[in-house]
């Protein structure tokens, strides 16, 4: 294929028009969270998740974050004191501004760095859609992502949910560049973003998985053994210092403790039987016991069971078969809200309500898509790489929260992938076969040849017949 071809297939050059549109875009996104921040009233800000986390960042402040992740290595002392943690990224968030009593001004700079993350995040979707796309995806992505209700509430809460939309960004930004040169680094880097995120939300810790089976399958020669290989070490110097404190503080298998934990929170209403259990056990969550749990339902109600995890939580957590209201972001109860009664948060809630149906489906269709021949005949290798991690992101999300805790929120910090694979179709269908280009662009390339090699025949006549009239 041509550079001028290649060019065509994402990474286009941005056009000072596209970045006037960009910056208009993003001025909106800040307006709204700005608006969102000020008209909002969060009831009670610290309770449930938000309050183990941030009495977690208080410890993690007073005791040091190095001396407690260090502790392990250090053969243990009071920072490790047989406590285990079930993520430790949103909580070293969090450790940057808590203080020895929660006030005011400290949790409203929490809110305000998460909104400026959130603003940061148009500019990553821009990049990451540009880059496998086209700008004017890039354009479109970016101003759902601004739009988006449920993008702006969130930033509202003591939740990690925008700290880990931007890990996984970063992450997918990074791996849509892997062929380019200097891959192993990227690759080390990527990995470690996506560690950052699993240590962010703990569902994400074995996502690493299909990944690096992704990159054995997309990679040649000895890189189909360095970047794998680069990967798992990027994700394990990340990740691996939450495992070892947590099985140095006791014997559990805690690495998959909150995936176990999730999965039983997450199993079918049962009847109520003599122990007063009701789709929620209280034994120590071991993935074992999980598993068995799961087959026990199965096997007592395999139409309920199927319907439970395949129809009622995925319409759950991405908030189908209900009109997607702006109510439906909101983590904890508020008292007041622009969404009530603000004309341009009324529109923006109306047009992504029209909007998010058609969205989840077509993105659905996309994320299944980028892995068909069909797609691979009309991307490059740094197109199919890219859009498929986007795609792994949504595809293993799904099931990891469709068969544990499924809630709409869960679903937030995804929506950008989610819009990056929803405008895949549209770009595909007006993308012609790459081996149609390469053909078409060989034959010009011969046709151009011909015509020098013509050319140049005769500038050699004319100077042959010139000699002899000088002689």
């Amino acid at each position: 294929m041509s550079s001028d071809n290649a060019k065509q297939r994402g990474g286009q050059p941005v056009s000072l028009a596209t970045l006037l549109t960009l910056a208009a875009i993003l001025a909106a996104g800040v307006f709204l969270r700005g608006q969102a921040f000020l008209a909002t009233e969060v009831v009670e800000p610290l309770q449930a998740d938000a309050a183990d986390a941030y009495a977690l960042a208080q410890a993690l402040s007073n005791q040091g974050a190095y001396n407690i992740l260090a502790a392990p290595f250090n053969g243990g002392g009071e920072a490790a004191s047989g406590e285990t943690f079930s993520s430790l990224g949103y909580p070293l968030f969090l450790s940057l501004f808590a203080e020895p009593e929660a006030t005011t001004g400290g949790l409203n700079a929490i809110v305000i760095t998460q909104m400026v993350l959130s603003a940061l995040a148009i500019l990553l979707v821009f990049m990451l859609t540009t880059r496998l796309l086209d700008p004017y995806w890039g354009l479109t992505a970016a101003l759902l992502t601004a739009v988006s209700p449920f993008l702006v509430n969130i930033s509202l809460y003591l939740v990690g949910a925008t700290v880990l939309m931007i890990a996984l960004l970063l992450y997918l930004v990074t791996a849509a560049k892997l062929s380019e040169r200097g891959g192993l680094i990227r690759t080390f880097i990527a990995s470690a973003l996506l560690g950052l995120a699993a240590l962010t939300d703990p569902t994400f810790e074995f996502l690493i998985l299909p990944w690096v089976v992704m990159l054995v399958l997309s990679t040649k020669g000895i890189a189909k053994v360095l970047t794998p290989l680069a990967a798992v070490i990027g994700f394990g110097l990340v990740f691996s210092p939450l495992v070892i404190q947590n099985q140095n503080a006791g014997d559990a298998p805690v690495a998959t403790a909150p995936i176990a934990e999730s999965i039983q929170r997450g199993l079918p209403p049962a009847t109520e039987d003599a122990s007063g259990a009701s789709g929620v056990t209280t034994e120590e969550a071991q993935l074992g016991s999980a598993f068995g749990q799961l087959g026990q339902r199965f096997i007592e109600d395999p139409r309920g069971f199927l319907r439970w995890y395949f129809v009622d939580k995925t319409q759950t957590l991405w908030s189908l078969g209900e009109p997607t209201a702006a109510e439906q972001s909101f983590v904890y109860p508020v008292s007041d809200t622009p969404y009530a009664e603000n004309p341009g948060f009324l529109a923006s809630e109306e047009f992504m309500r029209i909007l998010h149906g058609p969205v989840v489906l077509i993105g659905a269709l996309g994320a299944v898509l980028v892995w068909l021949p069909f797609a691979g005949r009309r991307l490059t290798p740094a197109q199919r790489i890219g859009l498929r991690s986007v795609s792994l992101v949504l595809l293993y999300a799904t099931i990891a929260h469709g068969f544990g805790v499924a809630a709409p929120q869960y679903a937030t910090p995804l929506l950008p992938m989610l819009f990056v694979m929803a405008l895949t179709p549209l770009y595909l269908v007006t993308l012609p076969r790459r081996e149609a280009t390469a053909d078409k662009g060989h034959k010009e390339k011969a046709q151009e040849n011909a015509k020098q090699e013509e050319s140049a025949e005769e500038e050699s006549e004319e100077s042959s017949e010139g000699q002899p009239a000088a002689a």
